[in-house]
């Protein structure tokens, strides 16, 4: 999908800045786990991106949960996924990102 790589760059420019290392889901020395899931709806001229991040660690066990919608006018009148410019993703990864932080700062033990 076209529309993720924004939101793909954005998430490794943040996670550097913060010090945490993004690799693949293949990478044996990953730590944590993150599955995106994500659904767009297209009211009048707004394009929403409603969006949720499962935590994992490396036995799949779900550590926790991020979601929520980054609302923006939909790019040229298009409906759906068409509609959804760069920086609405590009701001979805700042989230993310944010939060993911926030929660790996805040865990005890």
């Amino acid at each position: 999908m076209e529309v993720a790589a924004p939101l793909s760059e954005q998430l490794q420019t943040q996670a550097r800045q913060r010090g945490i290392t993004l690799v693949g889901s293949t990478d044996q020395s990953a730590t944590h786990i993150l599955k995106g899931y994500f659904s767009v709806i297209t009211e009048g001229k707004e394009t929403t991106v409603i969006y949720v991040w499962d935590i994992y660690d490396p036995a799949g066990n779900r550590l926790h949960r991020i979601n929520g919608q980054e609302k923006a006018q939909a790019v040229n009148g298009t409906e759906g996924w068409a509609g959804v410019a760069p920086a609405t993703m590009q701001a979805i990864a700042n989230t993310t990102i944010d939060q993911f932080s926030s929660w790996l700062g805040g865990r005890t033990g």
